[in-house]
């Protein structure tokens, strides 16, 4: 049975998230920074990327950045808050938008708001959440979530070095629109709400997605637009389709990441199976409010990297090709993670620094990332993974990307256009229209390890062209197996 879906879709082009820590090094210290993203902006730009994520930027004890110390400051591994502000001045120049990461949920319990807060001091014990005995909750992991002090029991969902800010006090509430405030009028874009669905939580320890959550969500939103009417919000949100919805419904969240379809990517793709990912766009046309705005993605910082996931033992291009194909069609904002674009898989070790491993530019003494062994090990040492290699191989990955997003941001059925699955009795092709009024085009997607033989006409279609390939297909479609197809009507 096909399905439309008649709105057109909102998009803001097409992001990319960047782990500072891991994209380019200036000034040879191991460590990637401001200056080292500044100096490889012409490269994202030549990419097709209109926005970048930064991951954490804060001071903060960890490598990561999730657990912050001081969310007015940057971390100075990465450089000075010039150096930010450099960064911003340059990608703006190139009309590139720059969202940071705000993590709302929790602070480090290195922050000096925790130290007091332990101490008993006021204003700050009411910042944090506390017991006098432990509740018996279970945190994200399913580890205790309540930590113990001498001066009581805090509630950590992550764990121990991450407590839980109170916003049932109005004092955190307004603390964390004054740094909102702070960095929109530095200049950021915008903000990636890390961990959005644990803000609140119920006395009776639901700590997932409560009313509470969505109250303060829609209120921190009409905050930020008042500072910036263009700034928005993306969330953290893990989890099922129907609870995602609500942050849209309840919350006015103004962007969500798009997790189910994520999954349902990689199911369809490993299973050799369309059925999944099938159901889950029906699923989205079904659930989600009209003009809601969704990031899709097929790889970031907490997953594993899409070479690594589909193919193990032995880099496959078709598979990567297949599922970038599919993040550049579907309706949606692509984000790209670092050195996807590239088939970059994940170092070897089974924890999340190898999914978070230094860029690899050119074959040079350290990849061209620094002039001295990276923070943390390359994941590869293949010569082909690499920009440089890439860029001169006109079958890359890489090349590939450059050319989907190319075809993404200059045909608007792409990028914001209406969706209307085809349905087809083989549940190894995938196909679906993308229309606007003045557009109409068909992707069509092959999952299987064979050939597909496909009457266009059977389709509805004749006569149409091939947009990533320039080859024209009169009324069959010889579909190679792992392949994907962007169809449009030749004109007389």
């Amino acid at each position: 049975m096909s399905f439309a879906w008649t709105q057109e879709n909102p998009s803001k082009g097409i992001f990319y998230e960047i782990f500072v820590r891991s994209f380019q090094d200036s000034n040879g210290d191991g460590i990637g920074d401001f200056k080292g993203i500044t100096e490889r902006l012409d490269y994202l730009q030549d990419l097709g990327i209109t926005g970048i994520w930064l991951m954490p930027i804060h001071p903060s004890p960890s490598y990561h950045g999730y657990d912050v110390t001081d969310y007015d400051a940057v971390n100075k591994d990465y450089g000075s808050l010039e150096d930010f502000k450099e960064l911003l001045a340059e990608a703006h120049a190139r009309n590139i938008q720059v969202i940071i990461d705000l993590v709302v949920n929790h602070t480090s319990d290195q922050h000096p708001w925790f130290i007091k807060a332990k101490l008993n001091q006021e204003p700050y014990r009411d910042y944090y959440l506390w017991k006098p005995e432990d509740p018996g909750w279970r945190g994200v992991s399913g580890s205790p979530a309540w930590h113990k002090t001498e001066t009581g029991y805090y509630l950590g969902l992550f764990w121990s070095g991450m407590p839980d800010l109170n916003y049932r006090n109005p004092a955190i509430v307004a603390e964390m629109k004054n740094i909102a405030q702070y960095w929109l009028e530095l200049g950021v874009d915008g903000f990636r709400v890390d961990a959005i669905q644990h803000v609140l939580e119920s006395e009776t320890g639901n700590i997932r997605g409560v009313p509470e959550t969505f109250a303060w969500l829609k209120d921190f939103e009409a905050f930020i637009k008042t500072v910036n009417p263009e700034a928005f919000l993306v969330g953290e949100t893990w989890t099922d389709t129907e609870s995602i919805v609500k942050y849209h419904t309840a919350g006015n969240l103004d962007m969500s990441f798009n997790y189910p379809l994520y999954n349902a990517i990689f199911a369809s793709i490993k299973a050799r199976n369309a059925t999944d990912l099938a159901f889950s766009l029906e699923q989205d046309n079904r659930l989600y409010p009209e003009k809601s705005e969704r990031a899709i993605f097929i790889s970031n910082h907490d997953q594993v990297r899409p070479a690594t996931s589909l193919s193990p033992l032995k880099p496959d291009i078709a598979l990567l090709k297949l599922a970038a194909g599919l993040l550049l069609t579907l309706p949606g904002t692509p984000f790209l993670y670092y050195g996807e674009e590239m088939g970059m898989p994940n170092g070897k070790e089974a924890k999340d620094e190898a999914k978070r491993t230094p860029m690899r530019w050119d074959e040079s003494s350290y990849a061209g990332f620094s002039s001295r062994a990276p923070w943390y090990p390359f994941s590869t040492e293949d010569s082909f993974l690499t920009v440089s290699a890439q860029e001169a191989n006109a079958n890359s990955l890489l090349n590939y990307y450059k050319k989907l997003i190319e075809l993404r941001k200059i045909n608007p059925a792409l990028s914001s256009g209406a969706l209307e699955l085809i349905d087809l009795p083989n549940r190894s092709v995938l196909a679906f229209r993308r229309s606007t009024e003045m557009q109409n085009l068909v992707v069509v997607a092959n999952f299987s390890n064979q050939d597909q033989d496909i009457s266009l006409l059977d389709l509805g279609l004749s006569g149409n062209i091939d947009l990533i390939t320039e080859t024209h297909y009169p009324d069959r479609l010889l579909l190679p197996k792992l392949g994907l197809v962007v169809l449009e009507p030749l004109r007389d």
